[in-house]
């Protein structure tokens, strides 16, 4: 039996668009003799639509699509994602009932279930992180439906029994109800999932690990062909990418076939008879960061703007440079660096040989005249001490941020921003100065990401593209800076980041499913935290004191939870891992408040010293 798996990349709201990609994939399909192609969920006008699910109308011309894939099914069968309307009644938002529903044509008929279903209804409806299908959808599961009804096919003279589910219906070791395990029972030959899953780092062991566990739980298993979506998608706030890694497992979990996980759209036959080796993408981080940047670019702006950047010289602006080219190549992105007084000779330099070595403009001047109009506009209102402390900072970086987005207005282009995870955790940024921008490549990439990306960056353009004076050195259980990172904005300037530590930190504290600030308490109290990989870096800072680590974390939540007036305003980023800002880790505005169980560790922790 071969199988297609068409790995599309879905465009969200653009259903004509789809489904020519659909008719290309099985036209393909037939003509290499595939018995089925699998799409992936909701490929004709997306899955992450928000509101737009509201749209009856919108809904109705995504279901007329319906019939014209059934007319493609002459000789293949199709299984494909959809959503499904029932008119006759309404959710309980008081609207039209929505499911995301899978459909299943063969030979220009439909292929019901054993019970008579025209289409499958996903049963397990993701209710966290930017997942809000129980707004839209309803479960099949609200149906009383409690036992999954296979779909019965005849490949070749021989009766086929298929399993269909979707997406999260896979994931099903947090739910009450086993959608697969259901399917076995029935002993089906094949189970098919179609999925619109979004990347994030070591999703795809995640994926491998519920198949292993499926069969573990149940003690069999059957051929299972899993299909996702790839390219990027997005929620307003958060920009999803997606991998594809479309594969086929055999009866013991092993994959015996499969689409590249390189965020790319293929059509791939799979010969159940036969095995071959996956494909596994090297520097991935990499991948998925020049996927966005490329989608973005396509679906928001047709491909046609310039792309202004900031280029200080620094680690953050270098990497985003980087991407920007390995995405879309040197011709469209536009670099300004706008110096003052504080910036050093190494950082300009270092912008300089950078664009010149990625083949990209440069643009050179000094904000020196306009930070003094500033100052001088002050005194004209009657203030005075604007050429000193925070203040002359944040001149600075507003002045650059408003440079940048007059050049986007002459050139016709649109501004990168350049923060990273652990300056936005800790609003290390200025309101409209360094945190314009139409949206954030490496906003969820911590600092030791970049390290790393620095390093791939440098391999895939085979030269110093990103100066190794950037990169710190690694001696042993310390750190060695050639150029210590620095905002630039006063005279000897540093970050106050604890760098390693800072960025395991920020991103436990949002990680989903959570990892309360209370077991990270726990774990320095009982002595094992330290112990750690991440316990090297505590102690490099100084952490292993007691008092010294109750101040450090107090200073990291509080600061946090003062920014999130900040973050709510920042252009959205992309997503890399399970706890991003955006509509991942949702914030609300207030001020800390400390659990009980946070204080009676923070006192037990304050007396160690004394108990030594």
């Amino acid at each position: 039996m071969k199988i297609a798996l068409g790995q599309m990349n879905v465009v969200v709201g653009q259903c004509e668009q789809n489904f020519i990609k659909m008719a290309s994939m099985i036209a393909y399909a037939k003509e290499r003799h595939a018995d089925f192609i699998v799409f992936p969920e909701m490929c004709i006008g997306g899955y992450c639509l928000q509101d737009k699910w509201t749209d009856n109308q919108f809904m109705e011309t995504c279901i007329s699509y319906n019939d014209r894939i059934k007319a493609l099914s002459n000789g293949i069968g199709i299984v494909f994602g959809n959503v499904a309307l029932n008119s006759s009644e309404k959710g309980r938002d008081g609207r039209i009932v929505r499911y995301n529903a899978a459909y299943f044509c063969k030979d220009n008929e439909w292929v019901k279930s054993t019970a008579g279903q025209m289409y499958y209804i996903k049963h397990l409806l993701p209710n966290y992180r930017m997942f809000d299908e129980e707004r839209y959808f309803q479960s099949a599961l609200a149906l009383n439906d409690k036992t999954c009804a296979p779909f019965v096919t005849t490949i070749r003279g021989k009766e086929v029994k298929i399993g269909i589910e979707i997406c999260e219906d896979l994931w099903s070791l947090d739910y009450s109800f086993d959608v697969t395990g259901e399917y076995l029972k029935q002993n089906v030959d094949l189970i098919f999932n179609l999925s619109a899953s979004p990347w994030t780092i070591n999703k795809e062991s995640s994926r491998d690990k519920q198949i292993q566990a499926h069969i573990k739980t149940h003690g069999k298993f059957v051929p299972f062909i899993y299909t996702n979506a790839c390219g990027m998608q997005n929620t307003g706030k958060s920009i999803c990418v997606l991998d594809g890694n479309s594969k086929i497992y055999d009866e013991n979990g092993n994959c015996i076939g499969g689409c590249n996980d390189a965020f790319i759209e293929e059509c791939k036959i799979v010969d159940l008879s036969q095995s071959e080796e996956c494909q596994h993408t090297e520097d991935k981080l990499l991948k998925a960061l020049s996927t966005a940047i490329k989608e973005v670019d396509q679906q928001m702006f047709n491909a046609q703007v310039k792309w202004v950047i900031g280029l200080s010289g620094g680690l953050d602006s270098t990497i985003n440079a980087c991407l920007l080219v390995h995405a879309l190549g040197p011709e469209r992105i536009l670099g300004y660096n706008m110096a003052s007084k504080y910036n050093s000779d190494m950082t300009k330099n270092n912008a300089r040989d950078m664009a010149e070595r990625l083949g990209i403009e440069i643009r050179e001047g000094a904000i020196e005249k306009v930070v003094n109009a500033t100052i001088d506009t002050m005194h004209d209102y009657g203030y005075e001490g604007a050429n000193q402390g925070l203040t002359l900072e944040n001149i600075q970086a507003r002045i650059r941020g408003h440079l940048l987005s007059t050049f986007a207005s002459l050139v016709g282009g649109v501004v990168i921003n350049n923060g990273n995870k652990v300056e936005v955790a800790l609003g290390y940024c200025t309101m409209y100065g360094d945190s314009i921008g139409a949206f954030s490549p490496i906003g969820d990439c911590t600092k030791v990401q970049l390290f790393e990306l620095g390093y791939s960056l440098n391999k895939y353009f085979g030269k110093e593209v990103v100066p190794l004076n950037l990169l710190p050195q690694i001696e042993g259980e310390s750190i060695k800076w050639d150029m210590p990172p620095s905002a630039e904005l006063k005279d000897a300037q540093l970050d106050p980041m604890k760098w390693f530590y800072h960025d395991w930190l920020i991103s436990k504290l949002i990680e989903y499913p959570g990892y309360q600030v209370e077991e990270i308490m726990s774990s320095y109290l009982e002595g094992n935290l330290l112990q750690t990989e991440i316990g090297k870096w505590m102690k490099y800072y100084g952490l292993d004191n007691p008092k010294l680590f109750i101040d450090d974390l107090e200073w990291v939540i509080k600061t946090m939870q003062k920014a999130v007036f900040k973050r709510l305003q920042l252009p959205p980023a992309v997503v890399v891992s399970r706890g991003s800002f955006g509509n991942d880790f949702r914030e609300s505005q207030v001020q800390f408040q400390p659990s009980n169980r946070y204080i009676e560790l923070r006192n037990k922790i304050l007396n160690m010293d004394g108990q030594k």
